[in-house]
């Protein structure tokens, strides 16, 4: 049983295309629909520190932290993902003039390097040509439009398309006629992350930790507050890391057709001690470095983590046993049921049985609203509202090590 049978709001491709396009640096994301379906995608985002604050011009030109006050006409006082509030009106007399409001206010008080204009399943029949619009008003600004075919369609479609078509759209332009072959043999490409993942920020820092350990570097993240100047030198890595296939392998295929880049698809996310040993072993062997840093702090990370489960399993017979339930995409319920199964011994189960329940704030809530007793731990965004001053990670060594922590403060939680 996963997220998507629950009944909580659940993230659907409309979601994934605009925090696909919101894991851009300097990136903002009109949607084109009705104002209900732009409050979950705005509350979600706006917290995110990859995002800057915006400015807004004074009278002598000066910009100056937004009063959110001011926000009304397309933000309706939240940061991100303005929207063009369609009605009836609209949906029978075109959505042009609001579409084009919106992207005038955008133009003269947002700054942007990509606006991605996102059609909601109605406004997609209406037919309108929104593109040449938009490049109309925003003169050689660079400009994504994307067409949502309806909310049936996952997350991952959703995100996948829009990561695909930010390339074809965006980055045609931007190598056309550059050479592509400023390689070293060490840069790599992730592909796959999301502002969705609830430690994104720390889950890249940690991969490019990792990355160094085996003498490589982390050349771009894809769509996970990926800059300006790391989108244009995508070309340049020597090899295309896919996170989650049904995220990234798309991507990889364009850029491995059109740049003939390699890609490497990794097994699982690298979400425990054996996983992230998996994945680092054969990234490095692609590329001909050594992994032996990595698989020496692993074990030093196993070491701690043994000493610890073992102290609470003789004090309280946990964890193994204990019946778990993960909600996410398809990628983390195969990586985080791997490890907990096989790491720890738990065993998985439904969400009414669960002792324990990872996955984001609407499901946690929503089992926590039939008076269950039980732990949750938040693996996506939304969270609960706890605040993260210091990156923190479920990926690679430092995260094994703080899904463990997790996962016992969870289980003493609950004696």
């Amino acid at each position: 049983m996963t997220e998507r049978s629950l009944k909580s709001i659940t993230p659907d491709s409309i979601t994934g295309m605009i925090f696909a396009l919101e894991g851009m640096g300097g990136a903002i994301v009109l949607l084109n629909g009705p104002m209900g379906c732009r409050f979950y995608h705005s509350t979600t985002s706006q917290f995110l520190s990859i995002h800057p604050l915006l400015y807004l011009p004074t009278e002598s030109g000066e910009k100056v932290p937004v009063d959110y006050n001011y926000l009304n006409d397309w933000f309706f006082r939240q940061e991100r993902v303005p929207c063009t509030y369609l009605d009836g009106y609209d949906y029978v007399y075109s959505t042009r003039d609001k579409v084009s409001d919106a992207l005038e206010f955008i133009r003269d008080n947002v700054d942007h390097s990509v606006l991605g204009i996102v059609n909601s399943p109605g406004a997609t029949l209406i037919g309108d040509n929104l593109l040449d619009l938009a490049r109309e008003k925003l003169g050689g600004a660079r400009v994504v439009m994307l067409e949502s075919s309806g909310y049936s369609d996952s997350f991952e479609e959703g995100y996948s398309l829009a990561s695909l078509e930010l390339l074809r759209q965006v980055g045609t332009t931007l190598w056309s006629g550059r050479s592509l072959r400023s390689r070293t043999g060490r840069k790599v490409n992730l592909l796959g992350l999301s502002i969705w993942h609830r430690y994104m920020e720390g889950d890249k820092e940690e991969l490019s930790r990792l990355l160094s350990l085996c003498g490589l570097e982390l050349n771009a993240a894809l769509c996970a507050d990926c800059s300006p100047a790391e989108f244009a030198r995508l070309p340049d890595a020597d090899l295309n890391v896919v996170l989650s296939p049904e995220m990234g392998l798309e991507p990889a295929r364009y850029m491995a057709e059109a740049w003939d880049q390699p890609y490497y698809v990794c097994p699982s996310l690298p979400i425990g001690f054996s996983a992230v040993e998996k994945v680092f072993r054969e990234i490095a062997s692609i590329l001909g470095t050594d992994d032996g840093p990595l698989l020496a702090e692993s074990e030093k990370g196993r070491a701690l983590a043994w000493y610890k489960i073992h102290q609470i399993h003789q004090a309280f017979g946990k964890p193994r046993g204990v019946p778990f339930f993960v909600s996410g995409s398809p990628a983390q319920e195969k990586a985080y049921t791997a490890f907990l199964r096989d790491y720890l011994g738990m065993e998985p189960s439904g969400p009414e049985e669960a002792e324990l329940v990872y996955a984001d704030a609407n499901c946690i809530a929503e089992l926590m609203l039939k008076n269950r007793l039980f732990c949750g731990i938040e693996i996506n965004q939304p969270g609960m509202g706890y605040v993260d001053l210091i990156p923190k990670t479920h990926m690679g060594i430092r995260g094994a090590l703080f899904l463990i922590e997790q996962t016992l403060n969870g289980l003493m939680s609950k004696l």
